[in-house]
């Protein structure tokens, strides 16, 4: 049974099926399928869940919220075994990442990890589906990741590793020294920045406040002339990106989530056949 829970889960060929999908979500409909899903999304998860119940509702396929489905006592593999009795997909927003995967591992039914502390693969998928709509292939682009590792960062990464992308991440050395991220990795952002394609950042944590990872105009310089940056909402400008960049045509712009319920859509669909 098919699970997303990390973009590695899928190869370089369910990638592609999920973009091709997406080139024509106008025309996909399982409403003769007779399908139930459950949907539970922890925290505020504005964009997610509009897109993710904007899809099930054109896919005709029935759902039902069970709120934080993931925070009471009961065990993963019971909670699974009871609720695969009349669920056919889940989709999940949760925080405890190991609990998330552990009910993956249970349950029978495709499981869509909708973000966890550790990843947000549905996002991630749609951002660079988005790129290679209107950018070309993911391939031939340098990108440049700034700041801590996140759960979106990470994805990135692992989005990179399936599909042969060229990342440099560029972050403070204790995170180096602790080993968390793989790839391309440097303290200096020209490094990453000089003819970069695509610039990405996400949220810093909460005790993090070094502005020397703040992305600015000044920095963009020796980026590619057309080159996005795609903050991940919802961004802080005194934080990860400033607020002249967001300003400037560098930023990638609100449409760039254009296609996040497209993806989404065809996501649901990819599992459920």
């Amino acid at each position: 049974m098919k699970k997303l829970i990390t973009i590695d889960d899928l190869s370089q060929e369910d990638i592609a099926e999920i973009f091709s999908l997406a080139d024509n979500a106008h025309r996909l409909n399982l409403a003769d399928r007779d399908i139930f899903a459950c949907y539970s999304f922890e925290g505020n998860s504005i964009r997610t869940r509009a897109t993710f119940i904007k899809a099930l509702n054109a896919l005709g396929i029935s759902g039902v919220e069970l709120p934080n489905i993931l925070g009471t006592k009961e065990a993963p593999e019971h909670l699974a075994g009871y609720l695969d009795n009349w669920l056919d997909l889940y989709i999940i927003r949760a925080a405890d990442h190991e609990k998330l995967s552990q009910f993956a591992r249970y349950t029978s039914k495709p499981t869509i990890n909708a973000m966890s502390s550790e990843a947000h693969p549905c996002e991630v998928l749609a951002d660079a589906y988005s790129i290679q709509r209107k950018k070309g292939e993911l391939k031939n682009l340098k990108y440049c990741i700034i700041g801590p590792p996140t759960n979106v960062l990470n994805s990135w990464h692992r989005l990179g590793q399936v599909l042969g992308l060229e990342i440099v991440h560029v972050l403070p050395e204790e995170y180096m020294s602790q080993g968390v991220v793989r790839g391309m990795v440097t303290t200096d952002k020209s490094v990453g920045l000089k003819e970069a394609d695509i610039i990405l950042t996400d949220a810093w944590p909460p005790d993090f406040r070094d502005k020397d990872f703040q992305l600015t105009l000044d920095d963009l310089r020796i980026a590619k002339p057309d080159a996005w940056v795609i903050p991940c909402p919802p961004f802080n400008t005194q934080n990860e990106v400033h607020q002249d960049v967001i300003d400037s045509g560098y930023f990638a712009g609100y449409g760039q989530k254009e296609f996040l319920y497209q993806v989404q859509k065809a996501i649901i669909w990819f599992m459920l056949n």
